[in-house]
């Protein structure tokens, strides 16, 4: 009876879902146009010159490697800078002697080798300036490629060797098995589950919360608990058809992103993706039941505490963890921050499964995505049961 009554109320929300949907189609198809380079590979661009300086700490066959490829590539012209005088870097990048101050940190061989790439180097650079993220990304090209050869079986010199002459020769670290790195195939499936949490999130909020907060309001229960019918049943169906709503939400996506796409979101790494998807889903559901009964007080309550969240937590994670704004190019504080929600593992996630933005196929990085993010969907949970209670207690006195 529940569940039936429940199910009847989702068309009054349709429109939402809608609107979210035509937005998903534009976005992604848009972007699928404009979209190419996301393995992080770095193109020759004729009349553009970077100016760069390396301060080489480590100095090891691995760093000489790297250094030779950085100075042996395409727009990228070597600045001297005197390393040993006080504020010599300020200077230069002052007066525009160098735009990009990189540094080869100690013990960049045993880091590369070991996979922890987040401090192997660090940089001084003139912000936002199109030497910037032209040289991270020749940068990143680099890493990703000796990491390929590493995995593949190289040791760490022969691997920086490798990655230097498959990058000169101009073939992209795409050109490996589509089970270590990035398929050029795979481009559309990338945007694709890229977008799933802003545009999952973003629906099943609009759906569910007024939903769930017009089933939790006490004056609703109160009517439903006349019938033959337990608190716990009652609370089983709301859940069956939530679930089910959000089970119908993906397979839509799913179906239009398989359209947009070509038919390419179901490859051969599309076991992860699909269970990343699952696992946010059921995050997004138990943030649902939670925002649900904090409104459930009235409906207009509900719909202003929607708007508030989807606004500020949707639009929010999309920016701060990779969804619209690669998370190459956000900065080390911005990072910092979003490791403290579940989108950044969600994309850094799906970057590891596509060997994009710089990243490489690597199983350990998937798993521990998905399972932070199973983390923060047991934790919102948890804050939902908690937030029933406390209402439940307040209703009975």
């Amino acid at each position: 009876m529940v569940f039936k009554a429940y199910i009847r109320l989702i068309p009054s929300y349709i429109g939402i879902a809608v609107m979210y949907m035509v937005m998903f189609a534009v976005l992604l198809g848009m972007t699928m146009m404009g979209g190419s380079g996301l393995n992080g590979s770095g193109e020759s661009m004729d009349g553009f010159v970077s100016l760069l300086a390396v301060n080489d700490k480590d100095n090891t066959e691995e760093s000489r490697a790297f250094l030779s490829y950085l100075e042996n590539s395409t727009n990228i012209k070597m600045a001297d800078i005197d390393f040993e005088r006080e504020n010599a870097v300020q200077d230069s990048l002052y007066y525009r002697k160098a735009e990009y101050v990189l540094t080869i940190n100690k013990g960049f061989a045993e880091m590369l080798s070991s996979g922890e790439t987040e401090k192997l180097l660090s940089s001084q650079v003139i912000a936002g300036s199109a030497s910037e993220v032209f040289t991270e990304s020749v940068i990143d090209s680099y890493i990703a490629a000796a990491r390929l050869y590493i995995i593949g079986g190289y040791n760490t010199a022969e691997a920086c060797k490798e990655a230097a002459k498959t990058l000169e020769n101009g073939v992209e670290v795409t050109g490996f098995s589509s089970d270590n790195g990035w398929d050029a195939e795979n481009t559309g499936a990338y945007l694709f589950y890229n977008f799933v949490p802003y545009i999952m999130l973003m629906m099943i909020l609009g759906i569910l919360v007024p939903t769930f907060s017009s089933f939790l309001n006490e004056d609703v229960r109160s009517r439903s608990f006349c019938a033959p019918i337990s608190p716990v049943k009652y609370m089983a169906q709301i859940i069956c058809g939530a679930f089910m709503v959000c089970l119908v939400s993906a397979g839509v996506l799913l179906l239009a992103g398989t359209i947009i796409t070509g038919g390419t979101l179901f490859n051969g790494h599309c076991f992860y993706s699909l269970l990343q998807m699952l696992v946010f889903m059921l995050f997004s559901l138990a943030l649902s039941a939670l925002v649900g009964i904090l409104g459930s007080e009235s409906v207009k309550k509900a719909n202003y505490i929607t708007s508030m969240v989807s606004n500020v937590l949707g639009l929010g994670m999309a920016f701060l963890c990779g969804v619209f704004v690669s998370q190459s190019l956000l900065g080390e504080n911005i990072l910092n921050v979003a490791r403290f929600l579940p989108v950044y593992w969600y994309v850094r996630g799906n970057n590891s499964i596509y060997g994009a933005d710089g990243m490489v196929y690597d199983e350990g990085v998937i798993w521990t995505a998905i399972l932070i993010q199973g983390l923060f969907a047991l934790a919102m949970l948890a804050a939902a049961l908690l937030a029933a209670q406390i209402k439940k207690g307040k209703g009975s006195k």
